[in-house]
């Protein structure tokens, strides 16, 4: 007797063990989906799902098998079963969230983050959930949302900024104005949007003090935007406070002095020309000659303010600098595009021979309105067409015909090609001025380099 229960025990704690370490059916659909064996866990499911077996835990492991095949929306209903049991699981509800965005489903997912979030409030939680509100545009949601956060260290700065912006937009203009201020202590130094929308509050409550000061410290920081300088600039010089707004002005000048003229050219536009006319005054720097580009620039924007005794000031100032020699014949040219030949004729004293062969396309035209072809001739002549650009090269043989004459401009083209020295943008004039004069030989030959050139590899010399 005592043998045979020995046995009989034996066999039940056999059993029982093997019962224990039987795995449950969540546990074996867990184990195929890890094993990425879906196909079977999904066949497995079907024989689950149809005896019924819908406690909690299957629910979370038939989701498991589902997301593993990438059955997204299936996955988030299993899911919703499991959470429907255990509705307090906040790790349930982050999946079930990232479930419904990889399903492409956002509102699913906002609702299933804003269930977790009410239990257990997250920075990620509420910074996942500010973003979906956006994402569909739900601005009403995400500012009722906003408001019920009691602790500022779950917020964001751009969550800051953004709320003192759905605020301003509510017409809630104290509490956009306290958050915003709060957002621009807290954003980094290149934030633009909530900073525009405080300086406008700021501006619209006659706060224009507070409103200068905070964009004269934000302008650095919009170095690499300077179009956000001239914004406030412009603003400001708008509202009438044209000390302010000229101090704005110099400072974005002083970021990027590049803004210089089309902020004052715009501001002159805007009606503001005493300001503009300030804007302008420190240019150019003290010592330095300007640059071509600038003076073309300066000019525009002279032009816009319309202050013409400011403007002339300028020119004299320059010419006045006796070593400035490309300044001079730079402005002397960009005045008469702008204006004509006639308007250089108070200063044409001053253009020197030095100084037209700084410009000389730029002084013949002058010397041919002036009725000087000796002085167009010796500038032509001065000319070394491979030094000159494309559009430069096709002018300056227009300028020798009308000075020389069509027969002596073929033969100094010619003259170029043998010693190759003719770029190749010439060869069509030569070819087509040796056709025009009947010259057969000469037309032969620039026909003849024009096949040439079509068959020549590409990056080959642009002289002949």
């Amino acid at each position: 007797m005592r043998v045979r229960y020995l046995l009989s025990l034996c066999v039940s704690i056999a059993g029982a063990s093997g019962y224990l370490l039987f795995p449950t059916a969540e546990e074996q659909l867990a184990m195929l989906a890890r094993d990425g064996r879906t196909s079977e866990a999904s066949g497995r499911l079907t024989e689950l799902l149809a005896l019924a077996q819908r406690d909690p835990a299957l629910m979370a492991a038939a989701a498991r098998v589902h997301e593993r095949s990438g059955r997204f929306k299936r996955a988030a209903e299993l899911l919703e079963l499991y959470v429907g049991e255990r509705p307090a699981d906040t790790r349930a509800l982050d999946w079930l969230a990232s479930l419904y965005e990889a399903g492409k489903d956002p509102a699913g997912a906002t609702h299933a983050l804003a269930r977790a979030f009410a239990i257990a409030p997250t920075r990620a939680r509420l910074s996942a959930l500010l973003d979906l509100y956006r994402l569909q545009e739900r601005a009403d949601e995400e500012r009722a949302l906003l408001k019920t956060v009691t602790d500022p260290d779950l917020l964001r700065p751009v969550d800051v900024e953004r709320f003192g912006v759905l605020l301003s937009w509510a017409g809630e203009q104290e509490a956009a104005l306290a958050t915003l201020r709060r957002a621009d202590a807290l954003l980094p130094a290149e934030s633009e949007v909530g900073r525009f929308v405080l300086f406008d509050i700021l501006m619209a409550l006659g706060l224009h003090d507070e409103a200068a000061g905070r964009a004269d410290g934000w302008v650095e920081g919009w170095r690499g935007k300077p179009w956000l300088g001239v914004h406030v600039t412009r603003s400001m010089a708008r509202r009438g406070n044209r000390a302010r707004a000229e101090a704005l002005g110099r400072r974005v000048i002083e970021a990027k002095p590049e803004t210089r003229f089309y902020l004052a050219r715009v501001v002159a536009e805007d009606g503001n020309r005493p300001t503009a006319t300030a804007l302008l005054e420190s240019w150019p720097t003290r010592g330095a000659e300007p640059p071509a580009d600038e003076i073309a620039q300066y000019l525009a924007a002279a032009e816009a303010v319309g202050d013409a005794a400011a403007l002339w000031r300028k020119v004299w100032a320059i010419l006045g600098e006796p070593a400035w020699l490309d300044a001079h014949a730079a402005l002397a040219e960009a005045l008469a595009q702008r204006q004509g030949f006639g308007v250089i004729a108070p200063i044409r004293y001053r253009l020197s021979w030095e100084t037209l062969r700084r410009r000389p396309l730029f002084g013949v035209r002058l010397a041919l309105y002036e009725g000087n072809p000796v002085l167009a001739r010796r500038l032509l002549a001065d000319v070394t067409p491979t030094a000159l650009a494309p559009a430069a090269q096709r002018e300056w043989a227009a300028l020798l015909a009308q000075v020389l004459g069509d027969q002596r401009a073929l033969a100094v083209l010619s003259d170029l090609g043998r010693r190759r020295a003719l770029p190749v943008d010439l060869v069509p004039v030569q070819a087509q001025l040796a056709a025009a004069l009947g010259d057969g030989p000469e037309h032969a030959r620039a026909m003849g380099e024009l096949r040439r050139l079509a068959q020549a590899p590409a990056g080959a010399s642009r002289v002949r």
